[in-house]
């Protein structure tokens, strides 16, 4: 069971979330879900399309933010929106994650879409790691 939150009163025109996870795989995963479920009801979306992501940072956070990001831009540039994703993240010096996305192309009579996602932010962007795993804050520009 994903765990995310939607946080109220972070930010005004913006769309802010808090994400945990037991290690890096399930924050990311986490994230990803948020950012999803945030674009349209993943119950209304089919794994027709799958869309592999291969990311490299020495840095967690920019690999967090160039993840979420990326969703964003499939959205944008292929008009995709995603119902599930599973993470995969190792560290050799630096991270590298490889994450595959099902979706499908959007068609506006059959999704429930929802906020139409701009950009991820980096007003009060962080990833901690805490006694209990690994935490994330995150805004969106909508």
């Amino acid at each position: 069971m994903p765990k995310y939150r939607f946080l109220e009163g972070i930010v005004t025109a913006d769309l802010a979330f808090e994400a945990t996870g037991k290690d890096l795989n399930d924050l990311f995963t986490n994230a990803a879900l948020a950012v999803l479920e945030s674009q349209a009801r993943l119950e209304t979306i089919e794994p027709k399309v799958t869309k592999k992501v291969v990311l490299e940072h020495a840095d967690i956070e920019e690999l967090l933010f160039d993840f979420l990001n990326e969703i964003i831009f499939f959205k944008d540039a292929e008009q995709l929106i995603f119902k599930t994703v599973k993470v995969a993240i190792t560290k050799d010096g630096k991270y590298k994650l490889t994450a595959q996305f099902k979706g499908e192309k959007i068609d506006q009579k059959k999704h429930k879409l929802g906020n139409d996602l701009k950009a991820v932010t980096m007003h009060q962007f962080k990833v901690e790691e805490t006694t209990k795993g690994w935490r994330c804050q995150v805004v969106i520009d909508i």
